[in-house]
């Protein structure tokens, strides 16, 4: 079975040793995230990660007093500060955790066929010809450059094409405030890709 949870990204641990989960973990490009959330309008409540003790206790104490000074009605601090915590957190069970898997997004979207085959023989499962067609309907051409805000949750975008979408939806001073917000966990996924350039 396959467990797809965003916020199980605190519980790696728990998934890995109570579970015996084999943990892949998808980065993406902090920009490409908080651009994301500005198109479908995606506010973030930071209050319901305060209200768990143990979580802020184990993994979010550092970053309290942001959360709690956060302004309700800015998306792309919210994103900032969201991305930066959670791939803060990926960074600190890997080095309890060294079999987890990260990839990053932007890499499975520029070669979906290569990627995917690459993490199907990482995690020992069987690359078969379905498998190829259906990356291959999800991740085509054809297919939309950006999902609908109708249909959210669809799965079948160009995915080279929606690599650059950031690019148009922040203003430079929106992609200037989500680096410099973030710069100090994305150095550890992003070494090599320019905020103003890319893929």
């Amino acid at each position: 079975p396959l467990l797809k949870d965003p916020f199980a990204i605190f519980s790696l641990a728990w998934f890995a040793g109570r579970l015996n989960c084999r943990i892949v973990v998808t980065v993406r490009h902090p920009a490409g995230f908080a651009s994301s959330l500005k198109r479908l309008n995606w506010p973030f409540d930071f209050g319901d990660l305060l209200a768990q003790p143990l979580l802020m206790r184990d993994w979010l104490e550092p970053y309290r007093a942001r959360m709690q000074s956060m302004p309700a009605d800015d998306i792309i601090a919210q994103a900032s500060l969201l991305w930066a915590m959670v791939y803060d957190c990926v960074e600190r069970a890997r080095q309890r955790l060294p079999a987890i898997c990260v990839v990053r997004h932007e890499d499975l979207s520029a070669d979906p066929v290569k990627g995917f085959r690459s993490l199907y023989g990482a995690m020992g499962l069987s690359f078969t010809s379905q498998v190829e067609r259906t990356i291959r309907d999800a991740s085509s051409s054809e297919n939309p450059t950006e999902v609908s805000t109708r249909n959210r949750y669809s799965v079948k975008v160009d995915s080279r094409a929606n690599l650059h979408n950031w690019k148009r939806r922040l203003t430079p001073e929106e992609i200037a405030r989500v680096r410099e917000r973030t710069e100090n966990v994305a150095h550890r996924y992003y070494p090599d890709v320019e905020w103003d350039g890319g893929w």
